[in-house]
């Protein structure tokens, strides 16, 4: 009897699909969602910072439990993690996709639109020069941009949703806004823009059956 299972989808090789936004607005949800269908031999699915290390999910408990009086210090301590998880991202990329739950554009978001960072006299553009030192090598292929909290999250400070939006009108032919949906809604939605984006591959089975 055949399985009713449904095939794992092929993300183009190469591909970088990220999940972006503010807390509390379902990126986690989706981003099990999405590594529940995708290949797991192809594509690798992470959340920024904890990253893939033992170092990096550690700092990361470290700086959700003990804040850093530094709004500075928080988010230089955000780009070590992301900087020791590089090496492993750029693999996948090579070997075959990279879905990531936040990137730099939170780095910005946070730390600059809604942190204190302006008043800590480094300015802006030495601020994404940092960023740019350690996220440079890799391009996001569609960034998912999520701006409805579904509940209240103390993060979501005045600046941070207008620090989103200035961030993707600056990449405007990568970026996808979620609509508020339903998480079954969302997830449908995702993966008919990852589509429609040609960021999904066609299998030799479907091929062939064409």
């Amino acid at each position: 009897m055949p399985s009713t299972r449904s095939k794992p989808i092929r993300l183009t090789r190469g591909s970088v699909i990220v999940l972006e936004g503010l807390d509390k607005t379902g990126k986690t949800t989706q981003r099990e969602l999405l590594k529940a269908k995708v290949s797991p031999e192809e594509t690798l699915v992470t959340h920024m910072p904890s990253g893939l290390t033992d170092f990096t999910r550690d700092l990361y408990q470290i700086l959700e439990t003990q804040k850093p009086k530094s709004g500075l210090g928080r988010q230089l301590a955000h780009l070590t993690s992301h900087s020791e998880n590089m090496t492993a991202l750029l693999a996948a990329t090579r070997s075959g996709a990279l879905v990531l739950d936040r990137w730099w554009w939170s780095t910005m978001a946070y730390g600059w639109y809604g942190g204190d960072i302006p008043a800590s006299g480094l300015s802006k553009t030495s601020f994404r020069e940092l960023i740019d030192c350690v996220w440079k090598p890799i391009t996001a292929s569609a960034i998912f941009l999520f701006l409805t909290p579904r509940d209240e999250d103390l993060n979501n400070v005045a600046g941070v949703a207008e620090g989103y939006r200035e961030l993707a009108a600056e990449h405007t032919g990568t970026v996808i806004t979620v609509p508020p949906l339903s998480k079954e809604e969302t997830h449908e939605f995702i993966i008919s823009a990852l589509a429609d984006a040609d960021l999904i591959q066609e299998s030799e089975q479907d091929a062939g059956a064409m």
